[in-house]
């Protein structure tokens, strides 16, 4: 009995033993596995900037749409998750006060959030308007989360200008193999006009082809210095984005085109030369139109014969839609909903009965946020400008031909021309605004980071010339 006891005791004490050994592998699997994923983790916050580089392509580019595959996983949606949790993660870990744009920014949010209750269709803002402000939101917080470093910066550039150039190249590489047009404008006696606009796979209507144009026009001239090649590039680019500008048949975009000239001669130390240049460029293009597209371009000036009613058109639609976004002044009908409230309740001219957004950034925002979210929006606007001329002047010092002033010379040109763009256009809930404010951002904090390093080594070349003697 004692014997057995013994062994008894012996193997409780075996099986324990055993049960402390898997516990302890078990703990050991844990940890190793814990420790992996803080590796992984470590690996996507290090590469969150490469993340957003492909979340610009894939955005810009629709691989959704292109690719099934992707659209079926929602492969954006999962990038923008991963970008997320990576930028809150840095923003815990970042000191830097906010910025006005920032804190303007975060009224707009909430306004729009603590107004839906008020609003006449709060179901449409829950079901589709948050959700595309979010998706035009994320670039601001995206841009500022992961763009740190002037090499960041010409990276992102880089994969934004390519973008927006293919989006040019691909409908009018369509248009000469193909003869495609992908849109077209009534004229008088039940003409209509062919217009070129974005590609099948694209979103973008005629006008909106033309605005990535204007956007281009302004980076490729101010960046297009460096090398012969470079030039070179530039150049035929420039005139590929000029011909393709003009097979739109956009009035708006030809506007637009006028502003991006008017800020390249401002900035420019060769007026006259360029002024000729350009003005030698428009009087041959516009030789070259056909009659019907000179005509829709004359309506800019009250010229043209055939698209002149449809200028006038446009004028007495807005007047209707403002009259719209009176009729709710305070908290408007909410996020993403002009195009209902233009459908219910214009009731007059040529958008009677039509589910349209006001073609207008300004009147937009004031039927769907009320005179309130105007002039929070209009603050937004105001930090934007104010941050882009704080950058210039910390680069003021810095020799042509450097990255960063030219940068902000093509920002400040861009800025501009998406200002008179917004008279003709809507984009509460499109990415320009907030991409702009993101950048804006960036660029301070960088310029701020170069004066600073140049005030250092002024002070240290003076101090040493001082010791030295």
């Amino acid at each position: 009995m004692q014997g057995q006891g013994r062994i008894g005791r012996c193997g409780h004490s075996g099986i324990t033993h055993k049960s402390a050994f898997q516990a302890e592998d078990k703990f050991r699997r844990n940890n190793n596995a814990k420790q992996r994923l803080e590796l992984w983790w470590m690996a996507m916050k290090n590469r969150g900037l490469d993340i957003y580089l492909v979340f610009t392509l894939s955005w810009f580019l629709h691989f959704g749409g292109r690719f099934p595959i992707l659209g079926a996983i929602r492969f954006d949606l999962i990038l923008v998750c991963i970008m997320s949790a990576i930028a809150l993660s840095k923003t815990k870990d970042s000191t830097l006060p906010p910025t006005d744009t920032d804190k303007v920014l975060r009224v707009l949010i909430v306004y729009s959030v603590l107004t839906i209750p008020f609003v006449e269709w709060p179901g449409s803002v829950v079901k589709s308007g948050i959700l595309n402000l979010i998706k035009a939101i994320v670039f601001y917080y995206f841009t500022v989360a992961f763009i740190k470093t002037e090499a960041d910066l010409k990276k992102f550039v880089f994969v934004f200008l390519t973008c927006q150039v293919l989006r040019v190249l691909e409908p009018l590489y369509l248009h000469i193999t193909e003869g495609y047009w992908g849109n077209s404008a009534s004229m008088a006696d039940w003409e209509s006009l062919d217009r070129l606009s974005g590609a099948p796979d694209d979103v973008v209507n005629a006008n909106g082809l033309a605005f990535i144009i204007c956007t281009v026009l302004p980076f490729l001239y101010f960046l297009g210095g460096g090398s012969w090649m470079r030039r070179l590039v530039c150049i035929f680019l420039i005139g590929v984005c000029m011909y393709t500008l003009s097979l739109t048949g956009s009035r708006s975009g030809m506007i637009g085109l006028g502003v991006v000239v008017l800020g390249i001669l401002l900035k420019s130390k060769h007026r006259l030369i360029l002024g000729a240049v350009f003005t030698v460029a428009a009087v041959i293009g516009f030789s070259l139109l056909s009659p019907d597209m000179q005509d829709r371009y004359l309506s800019v000036v009250g010229k043209g014969e055939k698209n002149a009613a449809t200028s006038r058109e446009r004028v007495e639609g807005m007047e209707q839609q403002i009259h719209v976004a009176l009729r709710r002044p305070i908290f408007g009908y909410g996020l993403g909903t002009s195009p209902e409230a233009n459908f219910h309740y214009v009731e007059g001219g040529p958008y009677v009965g039509m589910a349209m957004p006001a073609h207008n950034l300004f009147v937009e925002l004031a039927q769907e946020l009320g005179l309130p979210g105007l002039v929070i929006f209009l603050f937004l606007i105001k930090s934007i400008l104010v941050g882009f001329v704080k950058s210039r002047r910390y680069v003021q010092g810095r020799e042509a031909g450097i990255f960063l002033p030219k940068l902000i010379d093509g920002m400040q040109v861009w800025l501009a021309m998406n200002v008179v763009f917004s008279f003709a256009s809507y984009g509460l809930s499109s990415y320009e605004w907030y991409l702009f404010g993101g950048l804006s951002v960036v660029l301070q904090r960088l310029a701020s980071k170069d004066l600073l390093k140049r005030v250092l080594n002024e002070d240290g070349n003076g101090v040493r010339s001082v010791y030295g003697q």
